[in-house]
């Protein structure tokens, strides 16, 4: 499959040569390696990078090898041997925190990481992972950051968080160093303690249903232990979701994407699932999962289940138009700043005051990072500014790139989104 393929109507992508060639070999329906054995060795260097940063590297892994490069199968074949040994020192981080919060009496339930195996990874060692993500009920967070303070873990409180779902991540401070190993055995786990499941005050509407997930959580077993997740059909739902809260602020989603593809083609023929899901999930909740369902379809080419199939027919015919345009979007924005998936977030905003928040936030900078901010030269997760430079230089421009990087992402959001609406305007004279 080609990047301009990711939307029926999708715009071109801007997207580097050698991520367009690794499309075609994660998909799930006829995955092809010819494009990835073109690759020189700088754009393979220049592949892994991203791939590390988008956690997809492990996928990468998995793949057949053959025609890749010697030293490209000796590092992929390293990272997954170092991944797997991290996996021990995951667990026994897991288990630590979680009999200092049994003994405080803070019930939890583990969210991402390694609940996603076997459904969404086939193994714990497939799946790259630098933290715990714990919910707890919201009367529960203080007791649950106090027994962790109590096993050394403190703050982290140089990032804004105002818009997280969860606490300041706590860290535990070591002699570790950073070594540019992504999958290092012995870098330490940090971990966020999650007040909610969904964050009515950063996406401007609430999603009914999320509230009983809570009460159908349940317990699982990988490998020698067992931990609190949710239900195999909240599980899905929560995952759903998450990636369309990160659609709609701007994360980066795509190993999100590719774990729900995985699980969608798994289950592709299993109607007591997908009946048991139906029957859990009412309409409105189904509605916003079929989003993320969409996005897994268009970018991973999986297999649906009829009842999948049922529910993307049934996003609302706005909702469908925009991600046929707009699919990619979220693609592009590893690369390239983008503002569309503020047309996505207006459609389902009830509320004047929300979308009049909601535009303020999009298109109005809300803080200007200060000379001391961490990671000012930072974008796109990737470095933007050379060390040697002089702070002032560095400050003067960030602001400079700012400014001009802000105005061009508003003035295209405005206009893409015009076309778009006009487009709309057309197909609907075109049926009426």
């Amino acid at each position: 499959m080609n990047s301009k393929h990711i939307g029926a109507d999708n715009l071109p992508l801007r997207i580097p040569h050698e991520v367009v060639a690794l499309l075609p070999a994660l998909q799930l329906r006829e995955p092809s390696t010819a494009l990835l054995k073109t690759l020189s060795d700088h754009e393979w260097s220049e592949l892994l990078t991203f791939c590390d940063l988008a956690h997809l590297t492990l996928d990468l892994a998995q793949l057949p090898s053959d025609g890749f490069p010697d030293w490209v199968v000796e590092r992929l074949n390293k990272n997954i041997k170092d991944n797997i040994q991290r996996f021990k020192g995951v667990k026994a981080t897991y288990k630590e925190a979680s009999e200092a919060l049994s003994a405080v009496g803070v019930e939890h339930v583990l969210i991402k990481g390694f609940t996603q195996c076997p459904d969404y990874v086939e193994l714990p060692g497939f799946r790259a992972q630098s933290d715990l993500d714990l919910y707890c009920r919201v009367e529960m967070i203080e007791p649950a950051k106090t027994a962790l303070e109590g096993l050394g873990y403190t703050l982290e409180k140089e990032l804004d968080y105002s818009r997280a779902d969860h606490v300041p991540t706590m860290v535990r401070r070591g002699d570790w160093r950073w070594s540019g190993n992504h999958y290092d055995p012995d870098m330490p786990l940090s971990i966020e303690l999650h007040f909610c499941l969904w964050n009515e005050a950063t996406t401007l509407f609430s999603v009914p249903g999320f509230d009983s997930f809570w009460e159908r959580r349940t317990i699982r077993s990988l490998e020698d232990f067992s931990f609190p997740c949710l239900s195999p059909v909240d599980h899905l739902g929560y995952l759903a979701l998450h990636i369309l809260r990160n659609v709609l602020l701007r994360d980066w989603v795509v190993h999100h994407v590719r774990e729900l593809a995985f699980f969608l083609h798994a289950r592709a023929n299993d109607d007591d699932f997908w009946a048991a899901w139906s029957e859990t999930h009412d309409s409105s909740l189904r509605s916003l999962e079929a989003v993320a369902f969409y996005y897994a379809r268009a970018w991973f080419n999986c297999n649906l289940h009829q009842q999948v199939q049922k529910e993307i027919a049934n996003i609302s015919p706005t909702q469908q138009q925009w991600l046929r345009r707009f699919a990619g979007s979220a693609f592009e924005l590893m690369f390239h700043q983008n503002k569309d998936s503020v047309w996505l977030h207006l459609s389902l905003l009830k509320s004047s005051e929300a979308k009049r928040t909601l535009f303020k936030r999009f298109f109005v900078p809300s803080t200007i990072s200060s000379l001391t901010t961490p990671g000012l030269g930072v974008q796109n997760r990737r470095s933007r500014l050379s060390d040697k430079l002089h702070p002032y230089v560095q400050y003067f421009a960030y602001l400079a790139f700012r400014c001009i990087s802000y105005s061009y992402a508003n003035l295209t959001a405005v206009l893409r989104g015009l076309i778009w609406r006009f487009s709309c305007y057309l197909e609907q004279e075109r049926h009426a």
